[in-house]
């Protein structure tokens, strides 16, 4: 209920004050930009700081891949400080082939999974071919790459046998607003990060493993308490993402839910007190300090 009569408030005061009036993809001062790509059953997601720097987290799959430079160059982005590789899958790193290709690309963080396939090998090939920076995520650490927004690795590939355990997992804090980006975590990461106690409470949740059973459990959500889900995926993908006891979880969560399939591009932006999802009315993540 506080939800709603939050949203109610919100709305009547954006009839006065519209919170987003130019491009998402124009960096605004002060605010933080996420898109989810569309990139088919795969992920991408790019992150534009307040302070303009870019943070590019996944590929998709190889055959999205154009498609994803693409749209960053009508975005009017020709180069990318960090581009993140959660985990080795072909549907994460993929299209980060063409990225790495086609873009300048300051520094590459990696899980430091190390997989034996042919994209992952190109992969790898293309950062020492191009002499871009390679950095291996370590649990618990910071990456600082803007002085007002907290990022931290929750979990990361070393000493992991499956991939999706692997996967880098990034908690992005700017003032009040929270995000969770969890790429392939399953529910044993899950876990791990509820033992070490981290503070998982996030505004936007990125669902996990694009909606799997693997991913997601009451326990996770419990933790997270998310007011909106981003679930990435693929119409009639053969894995049948996203299984319905994670929508059935969501639900029963009230958490709003954005689906890649559906929206395509998904576009949140936040100045740290208002997020605002696509074209609903901003969400007041605080007031008088208190969130």
């Amino acid at each position: 209920m506080w939800r709603l009569l939050m949203l109610f408030s919100v709305a009547v005061l954006c009839l006065y004050v519209p919170f987003r009036t130019v491009p998402a993809y124009e960096n605004k001062e002060g605010t933080l930009q996420m898109t989810f790509f569309n990139v088919g059953q795969g992920d991408s997601t790019l992150i534009i700081l307040p302070n303009g720097k870019k943070v590019l987290i996944d590929g998709g799959p190889p055959k999205a891949g154009v498609g994803l430079v693409q749209k960053l160059r009508a975005m009017g982005i020709t180069s990318l400080d960090v581009v993140v590789g959660t985990h080795p899958d072909f549907d994460h790193i993929g299209g980060l082939l063409e990225v790495l290709k086609d873009m300048h690309v300051g520094m590459v963080v990696d899980s430091g999974k190390k997989y034996v396939t042919n994209i992952y090998y190109q992969y790898v090939r293309l950062i020492k071919k191009k002499k871009i920076p390679l950095m291996y995520a370590k649990k618990g650490q910071y990456l600082t790459l803007d002085p007002l927004v907290e990022m931290r690795v929750l979990n990361n590939g070393v000493q992991r046998d499956e991939n999706n355990e692997s996967s880098i997992v990034l908690k992005v804090s700017y003032k009040h607003a929270d995000f969770l980006l969890t790429g392939d975590a399953d529910i044993y990461a899950e876990n791990q990060m509820m033992k070490k106690k981290y503070n998982l409470q996030a505004d936007v949740l990125k669902v996990g493993h694009h909606g799997s059973y693997t991913s997601t459990s009451d326990a996770f959500l419990d933790h997270v308490h998310p007011i909106y889900a981003i679930l990435s995926y693929q119409k009639g993908n053969p894995f049948g993402h996203p299984h319905q006891v994670v929508m059935r979880r969501l639900k029963e969560h009230e958490v709003g839910m954005y689906e890649t399939a559906i929206h395509g591009d998904i576009e949140v932006e936040t100045n740290g007190y208002l997020l605002q999802v696509e074209d609903e009315a901003p969400f007041l993540l605080a007031v008088d300090g208190v969130k």
